[in-house]
């Protein structure tokens, strides 16, 4: 995505489609109604994984309705075609099928795999799904009710908790700030009139990206995708969200959220600050550098400092989030009730010391490595290559960033990279979320001289 890469446009077409290779495993072309077709064929093994993704995700909730964007398309999937949700999980069993609903800051995803000789009357079902969904107002409450249940179940996990809490902390009122799965207060007040024409909005050809990888071909996949969703409306495509394409506030110094449980003897501890946009230039340059201080290694920065070397805590990682708007580095903890404050305090000053320093040349060609063979691992499976490449094309980058990552990487030099920490590292302007007990950690953090103010406890069943 680097220099002139982020000029490249990827247009589509209205007239007859111009087959393109966009990589050289995966074919980029016009899709049905006006979307967006990505296929990468391999006849090894008798499978086809598919995505049918919107560049629309929780980002594009309406004020008050957080969690709308989630609940209408688990709601579509939940009976179409004149079938009832049991009829429909019938009917894919009997294909040999999965089809799940995945919602992501900038994407609605229905995901699925099914044997290929299925293939086509998969499509049929998802075609369905996305163009003749039932939207039965009793199957609407059911779905709510499970929705609720599914955030109530995720105040069991302190880590799902974390980061739920934590995005609010960090955003607050950009679109960015809340939870894809919504608000429970707010799906319970969504009208069913209001949350199927947010589906049917959304999921037009013009908002859509087909992907599908594994024993498919091309050609015979563009004629029956035509052929199946002939029904498809075009759109327009939904009007960019200005909230979502905004700048978010940044935090100003450090802030810490206490999310208060009862009875924790660890503590899940989230740190981070807004960062850059996927298509920035800066992007790979500071996912170099933010991957030396916590990357999945265990020399990395945190995991040096604060595991190997000292015992604080169980794990140590930061990592930047590939996003249409604009990202965050987030930081991860997860230390023992009576070290948390001292592994706050550690990381902290590591953080700012990794900001005013930057990183050595041999760390960086280190890391380099690191990079590109993580990439490597995590791109020789099939699905995960599919959705990397979704999640790049509804970021806006270029069609080849998946398979050119490597490249990208390997032409960082540390130079480049510590002039981006620069720029881009904000170690004195951060939010902090902890899941903890709070009569615990505060005083603690009293104790250790951070002053009151800075310091904002909620009840951990109040969001």
């Amino acid at each position: 995505m680097i220099g002139a890469l982020l000029s490249a446009t990827l247009a589509v077409g209205a007239a007859a489609p111009k087959t393109t290779a966009a990589t050289p495993g995966a074919i980029r072309r016009p899709g049905p109604a006006g979307s967006v077709l990505i296929v990468e064929s391999n006849p090894t093994i008798p499978l086809v994984h598919v995505v049918v993704a919107s560049r629309s995700g929780s980002a594009s909730d309406p004020r008050h309705r957080e969690g709308m964007t989630n609940l209408a398309a688990e709601w579509a999937r939940r009976g179409a075609g004149g079938k009832s949700r049991e009829e429909l999980d019938a009917a894919l069993d009997a294909l040999g099928a999965t089809l799940e609903v995945s919602t992501l800051p900038d994407s609605t995803r229905l995901e699925g795999e099914v044997l290929s000789r299925n293939l086509d009357g998969f499509l049929a079902l998802l075609s369905d799904v996305i163009v003749r969904p039932t939207f039965s107002t009793a199957e609407l409450d059911r779905t709510r009710r499970e929705v609720i249940g599914q955030i109530d179940e995720q105040r069991n996990d302190d880590r799902a908790l974390a980061a739920r809490y934590f995005v609010r902390n960090l955003y607050a009122d950009h679109p960015y700030g809340h939870p894809p799965d919504g608000i429970a207060s707010a799906l319970e007040a969504a009208r069913p009139e209001e949350v199927s024409a947010h589906f049917r909005r959304h999921f037009v050809g013009k908002n859509l990206v087909f992907a599908f990888s594994g024993d498919v071909e091309v050609d015979a996949l563009a004629a029956e995708l035509k052929r199946t969703f002939k029904a498809l409306s075009a759109g327009p495509p939904p009007e960019p969200n200005a909230l979502e394409l905004r700048e978010p506030v940044p935090p100003k110094g450090w802030r810490i959220q206490l999310v208060d449980k009862p009875d924790r003897q660890q503590t899940q501890l989230l740190f981070g600050h807004t960062a850059v946009r996927a298509t920035d230039p800066d992007f790979v340059p500071l996912t170099l550098g933010l991957a030396v201080f916590g990357g999945h290694a265990m020399n990395s920065t945190m995991m040096s400092e604060i595991r190997r070397k000292r015992g604080l805590a169980y794990g140590a990682y930061l990592q930047l989030s590939e996003r249409r708007g604009v990202g965050a580095a987030t930081g991860w903890v997860f230390s023992g009730s009576d070290k948390t404050v001292t592994t706050l305090k550690l990381a902290l000053r590591l953080y700012v010391a990794f900001m005013d320093k930057g990183v050595s040349a041999e760390d960086v060609a280190f890391f380099k490595r690191f990079l590109i063979g993580s990439h490597a691992s995590e791109m020789d499976v099939p699905e995960h290559r599919l959705a990397a490449r979704v999640t790049a094309e509804v970021a806006g980058l270029p069609a080849d960033f998946v398979d050119r990552y490597p490249e990208h990487v390997e032409a960082q030099t540390a130079a480049g990279v510590n002039a981006v920490i620069k720029r881009r590292v904000h170690a004195r302007d951060l939010a902090i979320t902890m899941v903890a007990t709070a009569s615990v950690i505060k005083k603690l953090l009293l104790d250790a001289k951070v002053q009151e103010s800075a310091i904002d406890v909620v009840p951990y069943d109040a969001y």
